[in-house]
């Protein structure tokens, strides 16, 4: 059996389907599956398990006849039993009933008279869960797993060492992702370092040096000279890393998700664009959050608020 899972989005959105993937690398070990994903969220799939080959195809862009002509082609060489889309799109679903895939599952939404079998969805729900529901339509009733990861010995090596680097592996550690500059402002992030430090003393901060914040932790550092920097190369050191922490304080985004895959105690900030329960497996004890409420930026959240929330019982 061959099925291929269409997935836009980035890494966030890959490990919110990887439950999805998961399930059915279970329930068909011998299948071959394939995924389509944007070129922003290849890397993802170096920390899964349950995928054979990942293609690629930019689903946010303005595709030509020729780019859609070319995935098509693939599809077909492939002869795929079954297509399952996390997004729906009326173009996708075209491509997909021109590719004469038996199987085409996906949510309502446009061209879904295209589908073989269309699975409805609650906004509300945990998305890992939504993702999980589209197995309905190959008559797949399970629950839905935690999203999990693999990740290979050479990453943990790697945070072994890095952890000795920053003299931190014997005392533990409190991580942030604190994001671009626009998510969550360097002055709150250092009210929150410093309330930290002033309770526990000896647990050092480490921030996570990744795309588009320079400028951030650069103000950060200023304002929190105690922080320390740790600069992941790649997906796997960043979620092994989040996976030696103690605790790892997030602004929403892709990392959040590595914090829920890894099991490592969590709190997230959270804007107000969708529910923390269709973005958190939010009846989980180890996972908290606080959220801007409506017409309120992310970045106008108190950091005592945050504060509040790390120290609630």
């Amino acid at each position: 059996m061959r099925i291929l899972a269409l997935v836009p989005g980035g890494t966030g959105n890959q490990l919110l389907f990887f439950p999805t993937l998961d399930t059915l690398k279970q329930q068909y070990p011998n299948a071959e599956i394939d995924v389509v994903v944007e070129p922003r969220a290849i890397a993802t799939y170096r920390i899964s398990q349950s995928v054979n080959r990942v293609l690629k195809f930019d689903f946010s862009d303005r595709n030509s006849l020729a780019d859609f002509g070319n995935l098509l082609g693939t599809i077909r060489d492939r002869e795929y039993d079954a297509a399952i889309l996390s997004k729906p799109s009326f173009s996708i679903n075209t491509l997909l009933w021109l590719s004469g895939i038996p199987k085409r599952i996906s949510f309502a939404g446009a061209g879904e008279f295209l589908l073989t079998d269309v699975i409805p969805v609650d906004p509300e729900e945990y998305i890992a869960v939504q993702n999980h529901n589209l197995l309905i339509g190959l008559g797949i009733q399970k629950p839905a797993s935690s999203i999990k990861v693999n990740l290979p010995k050479n990453d943990l090596d790697w945070t072994s060492g890095e952890q000795k680097r920053l003299d931190i592996q014997k005392s533990g550690f409190i991580l942030l992702n604190c994001g671009a500059y626009a998510n969550y402002p360097a002055e709150s992030w250092a009210e929150i370092a410093r309330s930290i430090q002033a309770k526990l003393p000896d647990l050092p901060i480490v921030a996570i040096d990744s795309v588009n914040n320079a400028d951030l932790l650069k103000q950060f550092t200023t304002k929190f000279p105690n922080l320390l920097i740790t600069s992941p190369t790649d997906i796997g050191k960043l979620t092994a890393m989040i996976a030696s922490a103690n605790l790892f304080i997030c602004a929403e985004g892709d990392a959040m998700q590595l914090g829920v895959a890894v099991g490592t105690a969590l709190v997230a900030i959270l804007s107000s664009t969708i529910s923390a329960s269709a973005l958190l497996p939010i009846q989980e004890k180890r996972v908290k959050y606080v959220q801007a409420v409506k017409g309120q930026s992310l970045k106008d959240i108190p950091a005592k608020t945050v504060l509040a929330k790390i120290w609630e019982g």
